[in-house]
C-alpha cells in the first residue's frame, strides 16, 4: 500500500521518509507485542491456580481461546500431575539421601577396621612396653647404688686429676716466684744498730746493692737510689702477678720504648686499654700541647693519669718545690705498696694487713710472700680411690680453710679468685690506698715540722755540757773553737721520735769521731736537742 504523502510503498524494505510511513511500520509490532502479554497473563494464571490448588470442585474445566486457536485445559490433570512430580521428586531426594547415607556407612565401618587394628597393635606395644618395664625394673634399687657408685667414682677420679694438675701448678707457681725473686736479688741482711740491737735490711736489684725502703724513711732516701729501688721492684711484682695469673688492682706500666721510667695507675684508671705517653711528653696523637689544643680536646676521651715512681731530688725538696709531683709520687708509692700487700693478703698472708704501717715495709712484705714462703702451698690431694672409707655426711659446711701460696688465681678455673666463695673469704679489707696515703703525708709533714732537730753524738754532748759549765753565754764561739769549721752534714729527722732508727745503706757503719753520719747514717735516742743554726751561733759568738 502506497503512502497519501509520500506515495512509496510501506514495509522494512524501503527507507521511511515520512511520519505516516513510520508510524504504519510501528504498528504491526505492537498488535503482536500485546497479543504476548496477554497470553503470558493467561497462562501465569493458569500456573498459579495449578500451584496454589485452587477450588477444583467449583471449576472443573476452565476453557481459554487463544488468539491463534482454541484449546480446552483441565486444572484438575495439570494439579494431579503436579503432585505426581513433586512425590517423584521427594522420592529421588529421599533415594539419594540413602545412597550417601549408605556410602556414609560404608566409609565409617572401614575407618572402624582400621581404628581397630590401630588398637589391637596399640595394645600389643603397649605390652611389650608393659614386659620391658617390668624388666627394666627388676631390682633396680640395687642396680641404681651400682650406677650412682660408677658416677660418684668418677667424679672422684676427675676431681682428683684436677686437684693434682692444680697442685703440679701451684708448684710451679712457687718455683717460678721464688727464681724470680732470687734473680732480682732480693735478699735480707741483719745489722747491729748502735745501740746494740739487730736491724733487717732488705736489698733488690745486680749485686742486692739497692736498698728496698720503707715507705716512712723516703725522706731518708737519695732520689737516684730510690727510684732505681722502686723500678726493681715493680718489675719484679709485675712478673710475679703474671707467673701467679693474678691481676694488680693498680696497673703498674713497667719501662719500654720511649717509656724510661715505670709508673702505676689508680684502680679506677686501670686496664682501660689505652696508650698512655710518659708523664710529661706530649702525646703521639698530638701535634701540640698548648693550652688551646687541650681545651679542643674531649673530655669523654681524655687519657688516664699514670702516678710517678721516680723522683729527680730529695723528697723534701720535691715537697717544697713541686708540690703536684710530690702528690704525685707518695700515691705512686702508696699504690705500689698496695699492690704488693693485695697479693700477700691472696696467697696467703689475709691476716697481717690490718694497719696501714703493716702496708710500708715493702721489703719484709716481698720478702716474706716470696723467699721466706710463710704461705706454703696446700698439701698434696690423696687419691679418693685408694680409701675405701666413705666420707661422713655432715649437714654442717667445713669451714674456709686459707688459702696457700699460687692457689689463688685470674688465669685458672679452679680456684679462680673472682668466685664468690673467695671473694667472701679475702673480703673485710678496710685499708684502702687513699687512708695510706694520707696518713704517709701526714708523717712526712710531721717530719718537716721537725727539721730543726738535730741529733748530737756522745762527744758534742760532752762539749756542750763543758762549754755551758764554763760559758753559758759564749756556747756558740766557745763550740766553734772546740769543734772547728761546720761541714753542714747534720741529720735531720722527725720530732719525738723515741725508736730506733734504721741503717739506711748496708755495709756503712757509724762515724763516731766526725760526730756526723756517713752514708750508712744510724738514728739513735741519745743526743736530741734543739740548737740554734750554726749562722745564729757565729753571731752569737761575735757578739
Amino acid at each position: 500500500m502506497e503512502c497519501d504523502i509520500c506515495g512509496k510503498p510501506g514495509g522494512f524494505n524501503y527507507p521511511l521518509h515520512c511520519i505516516t510511513c513510520a508510524r504504519n511500520a510501528v504498528e504491526l509490532p505492537r498488535i503482536q507485542l500485546a497479543r504476548y502479554l496477554i497470553d503470558r497473563d493467561a497462562v501465569g494464571q493458569h500456573i498459579k491456580a495449578v500451584v496454589e490448588g485452587l477450588d477444583n470442585k467449583c471449576s472443573q474445566h476452565v476453557s481459554l481461546n487463544d488468539s491463534r486457536g482454541g484449546f480446552l485445559v483441565d486444572r484438575h490433570e495439570c494439579t494431579k500431575n503436579v503432585e505426581l512430580q513433586r512425590t517423584k521428586a521427594e522420592a529421588m531426594e529421599v533415594e539419594e539421601r540413602i545412597q550417601l547415607i549408605t556410602e556414609q556407612a560404608a566409609i565409617l565401618k572401614e575407618q572402624m577396621e582400621i581404628t581397630s587394628k590401630q588398637l589391637e597393635e596399640k595394645t600389643a606395644l603397649n605390652n611389650q612396653r608393659k614386659s620391658d618395664l617390668s624388666s627394666a625394673t627388676y631390682s633396680i634399687d640395687s642396680r641404681r647404688a651400682n650406677v650412682l657408685d660408677k658416677v660418684e667414682q668418677n667424679i672422684k677420679r676427675i676431681n682428683y686429676k684436677s686437684d693434682k694438675v692444680h697442685h703440679e701448678t701451684i708448684e710451679m707457681r712457687m718455683y717460678l716466684c721464688g727464681t724470680a725473686a732470687k734473680l732480682a736479688g732480693l735478699k735480707m741482711t741483719r745489722r747491729r744498730t748502735k745501740e746494740g740491737g739487730i736491724k733487717e735490711v732488705y736489698n733488690i736489684g745486680p749485686g742486692s746493692r739497692l736498698r728496698i725502703y720503707d715507705l716512712r724513711d723516703l725522706n731518708d732516701a737519695q732520689s737516684d737510689s730510690l727510684s732505681a729501688s722502686l723500678g726493681a721492684v715493680a718489675q719484679l711484682v709485675v712478673r710475679v702477678a703474671a707467673y701467679l695469673g693474678v691481676r694488680l688492682p693498680a696497673e703498674i706500666t713497667v719501662p719500654h720504648n720511649d717509656y724510661p721510667q715505670p709508673t702505676i695507675f689508680s684502680p679506677a684508671s686501670s686496664y682501660q686499654g689505652k696508650r698512655v705517653p710518659f708523664p710529661g711528653t706530649t702525646p703521639s696523637h698530638s701535634s701540640s700541647n698548648s693550652p688551646e689544643a687541650s681545651r679542643t680536646l674531649d673530655p669523654r676521651t681524655a687519657l688516664p693519669k699514670p702516678r710517678t715512681l721516680f723522683i729527680d731530688r730529695h723528697l723534701t725538696h720535691l715537697a717544697a718545690e713541686d708540690p703536684p709531683a710530690y702528690s704525685l709520687f707518695i700515691e705512686g708509692v702508696t699504690l705500689l705498696a698496695y699492690n704488693i700487700a693485695w697479693l700477700c693478703r691472696t696467697q696467703g698472708l689475709k691476716e697481717d694487713f690490718n694497719h696501714w704501717e703493716d702496708v710500708c715495709p715493702l721489703g719484709r712484705n716481698l720478702y716474706r710472700l716470696l723467699i721466706s714462703q710463710e704461705s706454703r702451698a696446700p698439701p698434696r690431694p690423696e687419691n679418693p680411690l685408694d680409701k675405701d672409707i666413705a666420707p661422713a655426711k655432715s649437714s654442717n659446711k667445713p669451714a674456709r680453710t686459707p688459702v696457700g701460696f699460687g692457689e689463688l688465681s685470674h688465669a685458672t678455673s679452679h680456684s679462680f679468685i673472682g668466685t664468690a666463695e673467695n671473694l667472701q673469704y679475702l673480703s673485710g679489707w678496710k685499708l684502702t690506698p687513699t687512708k695510706i696515703s694520707d696518713n704517709l703525708k701526714a708523717l712526712f709533714q710531721a717530719e718537716q715540722q721537725g727539721q730543726e732537730w738535730e741529733v748530737l753524738d756522745q762527744k758534742e754532748w760532752d762539749d756542750m755540757e763543758n762549754l755551758i759549765a764554763e760559758e753559758p753565754v759564749l756556747v756558740g764561739a766557745k763550740r766553734k773553737e772546740a769543734l772547728g769549721t761546720d761541714d753542714g752534714r747534720g741529720f735531720l729527722t722527725s720530732a719525738g721520735t723515741g725508736k730506733d732508727l734504721d741503717v739506711l745503706e748496708e755495709g756503712k757503719e757509724w762515724n763516731g769521731a766526725e760526730g756526723v753520719m756517713g752514708e750508712g747514717k744510724k738514728r739513735g735516742v741519745s743526743g736530741w736537742t734543739k740548737v740554734k743554726s750554726r749562722s745564729e751561733e757565729n753571731k752569737g759568738g761575735g757578739e
